[in-house]
């Protein structure tokens, strides 16, 4: 009898054809491309768990997911039959054993997330899926000093709601620009998000770039904890969750 054991994977994903992470009865989403693949290679039925729910749209180098399964062969034979088999738009970087109660979500301690921004008169073509244009520069030392009201914990209903419960605290690590070329980057990293908040972020930011909104305007939006008071949100396809860390290194640790 071959005992079931726990998987954990390491998943990227190219957002622009699917309705977000989380499976849908009628779209194409991340999870359910995944487990219609599970179904193929291994037979079963299987559920898997994911660290993040991104929107539609929204890409990952980094999104983590967890499903139980019972494998005769190696755990390369596996790796191998998942990519073979899996579209075009997901690929499984990495895949190891995990202990029976590791999961991705609840295990995670933070989550990080680049949005990726050109600033040129035309968008580039190859980038268009990538990166949010914008015709005119931003005034990024600006925008960076906005960006220091969100360290640490606080209260982000001003840039959106929880995906379950009524939270809304989160405890933001890292919010930082930097600029390379026409490529404008923001890095954010908080232990967790509610939904949209990075992109109602990063819309309210560029608000502050362009001049539209006073930088110091952030701490105001903060503390009316009303949606209403940020920005429409960045669009969905220059953001990508590129990291999702735990207490221990998931990849080179033993069992997890």
């Amino acid at each position: 009898m071959i005992p079931e054991r726990r998987f954990c994977a390491l998943v990227e994903y190219d957002g622009t054809d699917f309705f977000g992470y989380q499976i849908q009865a009628r779209e194409r989403t991340v999870q359910g491309e995944i487990e219609k693949t599970l179904k193929k290679v291994a037979g079963l039925d299987i559920r898997i768990d994911g660290a993040g729910r991104t929107d539609a749209g929204v890409h990952a180098t980094g999104q983590v997911i967890a499903f139980n399964a019972t494998w005769e062969h190696s755990l390369a034979d596996l790796h191998r039959a998942l990519n073979a088999t899996l579209p075009p738009d997901i690929v499984v970087s990495k895949l190891r054993v995990a202990s029976r109660n590791f999961h991705p979500r609840f295990d995670a301690i933070s989550r990080s997330y680049r949005y990726t921004i050109a600033q040129q008169p035309w968008p580039s073509v190859l980038d268009r899926h990538y990166t949010y244009h914008v015709k005119n520069r931003l005034d990024v030392a600006v925008m960076q000093q906005a960006s220091r009201a969100l360290l640490g914990s606080h209260d982000f209903a001003s840039f959106g709601k929880p995906p379950q419960g009524d939270k809304t605290v989160r405890q933001v690590m890292r919010a930082n620009w930097s600029e390379s070329g026409p490529r404008l980057i923001f890095e954010i990293t908080a232990n967790a998000f509610l939904y949209r908040m990075v992109r109602n972020i990063v819309g309210t930011l560029l608000e502050v770039g362009s001049g539209r909104l006073a930088g110091n305007k952030i701490n105001e939006i903060l503390d009316a904890r009303d949606l209403r008071r940020s920005a429409s949100p960045a669009p969905a396809h220059g953001l990508c969750l590129v990291k999702v860390s735990y207490p221990e290194d998931v990849w080179n640790s033993p069992a997890i």
